[in-house]
Parts: C-alpha cells; structure tokens; sequence
C-alpha cells in the first residue's frame, strides 16, 4: 500500500520527511490514559500510527494513535506507557512507522536545491546532509530520491529516518510503501 503524505511544504529549518505539527498544546494523559493531539487535519493519520513528539529533543515523546475523534484531534497513547511531557503548540511531529519504500521529489518551479540528512541537523549542504535534491525549472521532469530496502526483509526502513532543508515554502512530494 502506498502511504502518501502529499506535497510538503518547506519551512526553511530541518523538518523531518514525514512530519507535521501540533496546533494546540499536548497535555499530559487524561485520566484514561488518552493524550490528545490537535493537528490541522487528521487526513494523513491513521489508527496504529506510530508518532514522536518533538523528535530529537530531550522531551521527546513516542505516542500510537488509538483513535482519530475529528477531523483535527488524534487521541494517542503513550507507547510502552512511558512517562509523557507536555508539548507546546507548534511542536513538531514525526511519522514512524515500518515502511519497505520511501519516495521523496522536488515540485518543479522550487526555487533552490531540497537537501536531504538523517536527523535534524541537516543544512544546505551540511549538518546530516547525504543528498541534494536539485531545483528544476518549471515544466521539467523533478529529481527524485529513493530509499528502498528488499520486500523479504522486515523494518528496513522507518518514515522516520530522514529530515530535509530547503527554501521556504518550497515542495517536496512524499509517499511510501508500507510493509
């Protein structure tokens, strides 16, 4: 199954491939256990999703989406019923889940060059960065970048394996095949 997380749009700092950000602050769980998480639209998610909460920081959180309530709130539960922090609105937010394929390609008419790292170091050129996704003129055949593993291994890959930097508001189209 493909799972596509659609035409991102840049930021200007490291954001990772798969991620997304809270619009509202994360509470610590309720009493059942529910810690709910608002997003902008809960179309990308889906029930059994794998989620980190500000990923490579020192509160970081991994949550697994128990329902999806609306169509702007995700109730999770804290993987492995770890300890949990609160997360202020804006917090970023990373997909990780198994995936046997990951595509990533630059929209045509970006403005500059899309650079692909490993963690939330990656600059233009430095930090993390393994590849540069090149800018294309509009109307040209965008570069695109893979990274695949064998069918007939598990867990080769996770969403949740690389960042990317680029201009502001540039684009980049995500998708993966899940195992």
């Amino acid at each position: 199954m493909i799972r596509s997380w659609g035409i991102v749009s840049l930021t200007g700092s490291a954001q990772p491939w798969f991620g997304d950000v809270t619009t509202a602050a994360v509470a610590l769980p309720q009493g059942n256990g529910i810690i709910p998480v608002t997003v902008a639209a809960t179309k990308r998610y889906k029930v059994g999703d794998r989620l980190i909460l500000d990923p490579e920081q020192t509160n970081q959180d991994v949550v697994l989406v128990s329902s999806i309530p609306s169509a702007t709130v995700l109730n999770c539960v804290s993987e492995c019923q770890a300890v949990t922090h609160t997360h202020l609105s804006g917090a970023i937010i990373q997909l990780s889940i198994a995936v046997e394929d990951v595509t990533l390609q630059a929209v045509d008419g970006n403005t500059a060059a899309v650079w692909l790292g490993s963690d939330n170091t990656v600059t233009v050129a430095g930090g993390s960065a393994f590849h540069q996704l090149q800018k294309v003129a509009s109307g040209a055949v965008p570069q695109e970048w893979r990274e695949a593993g064998e069918a007939s291994d598990a867990n080769i890959v996770r969403t949740s394996d690389g960042w990317m930097i680029g201009t502001a508001s540039d684009k980049v189209g995500v998708a993966a095949i899940v195992l």
